[in-house]
């Protein structure tokens, strides 16, 4: 049995990985426009990029996990233990 993932599996994610940091670009932008009001522009590039420094290990994770349950057709299974045990 073969448990290495193809590679194309980690290019689906880098895809979804994508669109999370461009979310949290808008997020982040709009989040600065409306609670600090219109700021200089480095303001907004050292936010952004310092948030997607802190949050890519998170993204990269999730993004891996949407993946696998969204195109891998992978689902949790809470009985794992008790078909197993009957094998």
């Amino acid at each position: 049995m073969v448990l290495t993932p193809e590679p194309d599996f980690y290019y689906g994610a880098m895809y979804i990985s994508y669109a999370f940091s461009v979310a949290l670009v808008i997020t982040g932008m709009v989040a600065i426009n409306i609670l600090v009001g219109r700021q200089e522009l480095w303001v907004y590039g050292v936010v952004i990029v310092v948030a997607n420094a802190l949050l890519t290990p998170f993204m990269l994770r999730y993004s891996k996990v949407l993946y696998l349950y969204g195109v891998g057709k992978l689902s949790y299974d809470a009985n794992w233990r008790q078909k197993l045990q009957k094998k």
